[in-house]
């Protein structure tokens, strides 16, 4: 596909390599040259130094022939003025990230007055997926959400946990809930299981578990946890207040600890249910003030990578259970994951997965849709979980999993089954209804499309 990224933030950039990676015609535009010739240079994309708003520099990038125009501005005006004016040169889609929390949530309205077809929302989204981790011990890794209902998690199999030596078929005996082994690393390598499956001593065994059952799961493996009631947030940023929303919602106590005055009584005022302390944030004395090592979970949100990594490493000193730190880095990101450093959220990483799920979705036709809602990369980035959206001209419909009549490829696996919104961990009677949403787990670059792509 001809893809026109206009603006070369962060996201930008890691989308540019990401989709040159992926074989896309790629064209970037900025107004600042250096970072144009730098991408140029170092990734298989061409670029244009320009106004993103501006008409003839976009005509120059090629809208006027693109598929997809993704603007990436720090402005958010700029970036729904960039769609419309794509759309209008001949673009077939665009996608603008908006960051004011004011703009956002307005999805109908873009659509029709600036023809956006997918808002982003880096902040929003980032805050939905540190709740998801919010209550996960601090020695597991959350790979990939499709429901509040549902968690993929990572733990290493060994004699004392139970899992090494058992067939991947037992585990819901075992656990006594419903419950899938998603993947499988064994020495660096990918496994796609099946029933017959023997998880091995040392495999990293990525676990399909419903939410409301983590914490029996947990105590059958050993982790033992106590259910989360107390959080402090340290940075009081858009995502701050967007999570401390998402975690009143769910009856935890949030406190949110910040520098800027103006910032907290602001704060004050949205969230009431909250504490909302105005202090400094890299001050052990009060850190420890405000109940640091009382907290149940602590989340580093600062504006600056290398604070957020200080205080989280306090946090772990002080034995706080759950730690949670975001890095604006994809560097910082990676190595963190090798150390102590318990959950890391990028919002980069998954602003890219947000937008290359929706560039996969429109990449294939359909002549009832398409068949791709979003796409996550799991299992260390070698395998992926595509979730489709189930049509009436899915060949499987009405056939049960276990049924000889349902013909599933080699290394795939159907990880969930999101009906109506629920999430069902599927088992051999269940089956794929028209509007049901499949999670299909499998390799990365398995070049699945539709949802009949799975059916051998």
């Amino acid at each position: 596909m001809k893809i026109v990224i206009a603006g070369l933030t962060q996201v930008g950039i890691c989308l540019a390599e990401t989709l040159s990676k992926e074989n896309h015609d790629v064209m970037v535009i900025d107004q600042d040259g250096n970072k144009v010739n730098a991408v140029t240079d170092r990734y298989n994309v061409s670029g244009v130094t320009g106004n993103c708003a501006s008409k003839s520099t976009l005509l120059r990038a090629g809208v006027d022939t693109a598929d997809v125009c993704v603007t990436l501005t720090p402005s958010d005006e700029t970036n729904l003025c960039t769609c419309m004016m794509a759309k209008k040169c001949g673009t077939r889609y665009t996608v603008a990230k908006l960051d004011n929390p004011e703009l956002t949530g307005e999805q109908k309205y873009y659509e029709q007055e600036f023809m956006v077809d997918y808002v982003l929302t880096p902040k929003e989204d980032t805050a939905l997926e540190i709740a998801r981790h919010i209550g996960l011990p601090g020695t597991v890794r959350a790979d990939a959400f499709f429901s509040f209902d549902t968690t993929m998690f990572r733990v290493t199999a060994d004699k004392e946990n139970g899992l090494a030596g058992m067939h991947v078929k037992d585990i819901r005996n075992l656990f006594d809930t419903d419950m899938l082994v998603g993947t499988i690393c064994r020495n660096g390598k990918l496994l796609i299981p099946d029933g017959t499956s023997v998880i091995e001593e040392k495999d990293e065994v990525y676990l399909i578990v419903p939410h409301s059952s983590m914490t029996t799961v947990m105590m059958k493996l050993g982790m033992m946890r106590k259910p989360v009631k107390n959080v402090l947030i340290i940075g009081g940023g858009d995502i701050a207040r967007s999570l401390a929303g998402l975690l009143l919602e769910n009856k935890k106590k949030v406190t949110i600890l910040d520098i800027d005055r103006s910032r907290c009584a602001d704060l004050a005022q949205i969230l009431p249910q909250a504490t909302i302390s105005c202090a400094a944030e890299i001050d052990s004395k009060v850190l420890l003030e405000e109940g640091i090592d009382k907290a149940d979970v602590c989340v580093s949100l600062t504006g600056r990578d290398d604070t957020n990594l200080v205080l989280s490493m306090f946090a772990w000193s002080c034995g706080v259970s759950s730690v949670i730190t975001k890095v604006n880095s994809t560097t910082y990101e990676s190595l963190l994951n090798r150390v102590n450093i318990d959950i890391t959220i990028s919002p980069v990483l998954i602003s890219v997965e947000r937008i290359t799920g929706f560039i996969r979705n429109v990449e294939v036709p359909n002549d009832a849709g398409n068949d791709i809602a979003c796409m996550y990369q799991i299992a260390g980035g070698v395998a992926e979980a595509i979730e489709f959206i189930a049509y009436d001209n899915f060949k499987a419909k009405d056939i049960p999993l276990k049924d000889k009549g349902f013909k599933l490829k080699k290394n795939l696996l159907i990880g969930m089954v999101l009906k109506d919104g629920v999430a069902v961990i599927p088992g051999g009677n269940t089956s794929i209804q028209p509007g049901d949403h499949v999670v299909v787990i499998t390799k990365r670059d398995s070049g699945l499309k539709t949802l009949n792509d799975i059916l051998s």
